[in-house]
């Protein structure tokens, strides 16, 4: 079995939070494993309990639970003991009259309370619930300029800051010898708080939302022509066979005028960008246009575009959605 396993609460509904969502959840798939770990790790974001808004993070290990909140900060961040927190402006960075420490620590407690009420009493699982940390996570990391004194409630009460970097330290200083089975895990995770399973450990098993756009590749064959789907956000198309971690690669073999990374196709809600990043260039056709040469830039196209790409020609379309 590999991990960590990655599951799925809530799917968002804009085409931006998807891409932030699946771009920070393959960034934990590399972060979180580690390489000698008999431990299962699980994580489950973005999911919701009765109370509470949504939480962005929860690791689940035999050890431990993990509550966290993502927070990206500009610039450094100060909190002495019993003042506000502030930003490098000096603006207040107080949420309700609490510092974003102590309310992703009333998430954890909520959460806490929640499971407490809906998990059987004899399962194993239920010991792991007074075991909780919260975690407020900066992100990509915690300035280093940034002063920040806990007080003693903020340790008694498990609570911790630190930066996306550093997580994978703490999950891994969890790591103890538990007798919870790996389906009771997954139990507390997809029964008791409706996560789905996403990425198993080795592959991604759905995208959050259906392909928006395809390129159907030009051939003598119409009937033979195949079809590559577009995933919103970043597309990479090249030579190279091989994804980079949260790549999503469509590799064209066989044309050597074709760079190992010659495009991208960036596809979002109101537009769709195709930008050059080859040695040779790109060539597009828009409908009704003659044919343009972009190199190392990038342009607005829309579906009934002609894309070449050295001696391979494709065709913008936009995906068939299953009624």
């Amino acid at each position: 079995m590999h991990y960590p396993q990655i599951f799925i609460g809530q799917i968002p509904q804009t085409s931006a939070q998807r891409r932030t969502l699946r771009a920070l959840a393959l960034d934990l798939r590399v972060r979180l494993r580690p390489p000698r770990d008999p431990l299962s790790t699980l994580v489950l974001l973005n999911f919701a309990v009765e109370g509470v808004d949504l939480i962005d993070l929860l690791i689940v290990r035999p050890s431990i639970l993990i509550v966290g909140a993502l927070r990206s900060f500009d610039g450094p961040i100060t909190a002495e003991l019993g003042s506000r927190w502030i930003d490098a402006t000096g603006r207040s960075l107080q949420q309700d009259g609490q510092s974003p420490l102590a309310a992703v620590g009333n998430q954890r407690d909520t959460l806490r309370a929640r499971l407490a009420e809906s998990l059987p009493a004899d399962l194993p699982i239920t010991q792991l619930v007074g075991r909780m940390i919260a975690v407020l996570i900066c992100v990509p990391t915690l300035h280093p300029e940034s002063g920040i004194a806990l007080d003693v409630d903020d340790h008694r009460a498990q609570r911790k800051i630190l930066g996306l970097d550093e997580l994978a330290g703490l999950t891994a200083m969890t790591s103890i010898v538990s007798r919870i089975s790996e389906q009771a895990l997954h139990s507390l995770v997809a029964e008791y708080l409706d996560g789905q399973l996403w990425h198993d450990g080795t592959r991604l098993l759905f995208e959050l939302a259906p392909p928006p756009y395809r390129l159907r590749l030009i051939g003598d064959e119409p009937s033979q022509r195949p079809i590559l789907p577009l995933i919103e956000g970043e597309n990479v198309i090249g030579r190279r066979r091989t994804a980079r971690p949260h790549e999503h690669r469509l590799t064209i073999a066989g044309d050597d005028r074709i760079s190992s990374d010659h495009a991208e196709i960036i596809c979002m809600d109101d537009r769709i960008i195709l930008r050059d990043t080859s040695k040779n260039g790109t060539w597009f056709t828009l409908p009704n246009s003659p044919e343009a040469f972009l190199g190392n830039a990038e342009r607005q196209i829309i579906p009934g575009t002609i894309i070449r790409m050295g001696e391979t020609r494709m065709q913008l379309e936009a995906a068939e959605i299953p009624v």
